[in-house]
């Protein structure tokens, strides 16, 4: 009897030991399970801290109130919203990295994952939102960090009411496809009044960045070109593209047409605005980003015309404006886990949210990248870039696909020597093929 409550007990504490042992190992996996979930997944209560930081200082106050609109939808998520100054040299990632802070989701120019920021970002490839765009912006290795944030374009501006009357009725900016359908257009304006059609700006990164890359849209994928030209094998001064975007450029800085055609380099930019936005220009080389400085004088009658580089109508280059993202977001590798998640989620209300939808593009007046937004922008050139998207009028945004930096700074004074006719077509054309052999 003894012997049977002995072996009782110790079949009772077996069951015991081996029901703990149950216990602990389920716990144990679950624990291991947990280390391989998101950290989303992981605490819906985790409270987590991030810093976003906006490049465009126009949209401070926007970027403000969207950071505390989407802390009041996402209440364990605590957003430092910081904007750059406007003209500041010297980004606000830069600073407040070197002040110690991790920035976890940053606003940069699109080159930058393939040029000074090529090691920052995450691989975005697999988020959501690319259903909603085509915009996505690829690192050197093909894997999307760049959540397009703002898609913006150029060509030739011009005052609506001023080109109207010169030709007599509602003018179509599309049906400038050639250059002597572009020169006839700025001769019926000389005769309506004006002596001079064109108020042409040369700041060396309109000029050059801007300006002097569109050749390059020669090709579907316009990096070819440039891969071309870094393996010395892309011939500028032959290729007809090349030449044919300077034969319009001389057309545009010639005493002919151009205001400034006596002294064509200076800083003319506030002065160009202010011309063809009172009426007494009609029409300058920019972007979507200067109806700001036009609706100050005259309203909001502008919109583009596409440069033209030969006399082929059927030319798609003489049909198309530049349009691309120029703003873009990328989620920081040095962020934890937890921060880029809540990046992620960022990303995600500014897409399918209605507040984030509103604050892209009613409050910041942003063109959306994604064909999911049902706003629309009241600004005119950015809505002018909008419907020229939707009618398959644009062609890729050209300054993203070259170091921005050292198109202003190293080759922009080459063009503006070209400009002043103190270099040849020749020259410039070694001088921008000299830049690129340095940059195998």
């Amino acid at each position: 009897m003894k012997k049977m409550f002995v072996l009782l007990v110790v079949l009772l504490l077996v069951v015991s030991l081996t029901a703990c042992g149950g216990s602990n190992g389920a716990g144990s996996t679950a624990a291991e399970n947990k280390t391989t979930n998101s950290p989303a997944e992981n605490s819906k209560d985790e409270k987590v801290n991030i810093i976003i930081t906006n490049g465009k200082g126009e949209i401070a106050s926007q970027w403000e109130q969207a950071a505390k609109d989407f802390m009041a939808a996402n209440p364990n998520i605590t957003v430092e919203a910081y904007t750059q100054a406007v003209g500041d040299t010297l980004s606000v990632l830069e600073k407040l990295t070197a002040s110690g802070k991790t920035v976890t989701l940053a606003m940069m120019a699109p080159d930058a994952p393939i040029n000074k920021h090529k090691d920052f970002g995450i691989d975005l490839s697999k988020e959501k939102w690319n259903e909603e765009t085509i915009y996505g912006v690829k690192n050197a290795n093909g894997e999307i960090v760049g959540f397009p944030f703002s898609i913006e374009g150029f060509g030739l501006v011009y005052n609506k009411q001023v080109v109207d009357k010169a030709v007599g009725g509602s003018f179509d900016p599309f049906s400038i496809n050639t250059r002597d359908k572009f020169k006839e257009l700025l001769d019926k304006i000389k005769a309506s009044g004006l002596k001079y059609p064109i108020a042409y700006q040369t700041e060396q990164w309109s000029i050059s960045n801007h300006y002097s890359t569109q050749f390059i849209n020669q090709a579907e994928d316009p990096s070819t070109v440039v891969q071309q030209l870094k393996e010395g094998k892309f011939d500028l001064a032959s290729n007809a593209v090349w030449n044919g975007y300077y034969d319009t450029m001389d057309l545009l800085a010639s005493k002919e047409y151009n205001k400034y055609g006596e002294r064509p380099l200076g800083q003319y930019y506030d002065d160009a605005h202010l011309a063809v936005g009172k009426g007494e220009s009609a029409i300058l080389f920019n972007g979507n980003w200067a109806f700001d400085s036009l609706k100050a004088v005259a309203g909001d009658t502008f919109g583009f015309i596409p440069v033209p580089v030969d006399n082929n109508p059927d030319n798609p280059l003489n049909n198309k404006i530049a349009a691309g993202p120029t703003n873009i977001l990328v989620i920081n590798k040095a962020a934890t886990p937890a921060q880029q998640e809540a990046a992620k989620k960022f990303l995600d209300w500014i897409v399918y949210d209605q507040g984030g939808q509103d604050f892209l593009v009613n409050k910041s007046q942003v063109v959306s990248a994604f064909k999911n937004n049902p706003n629309k922008v009241t600004n005119p050139l950015g809505a002018a870039i909008a419907d020229a998207i939707v009618q398959g009028k644009t062609m890729p945004f050209s300054s993203n696909f070259v170091n921005v930096e050292d198109w202003g700074n190293i080759l922009g004074p080459d063009v503006a020597k070209y400009i002043a006719k103190k270099i040849s077509r020749e020259d410039l054309a070694k001088s921008i093929e000299g830049y690129y052999k340095k940059q195998k």
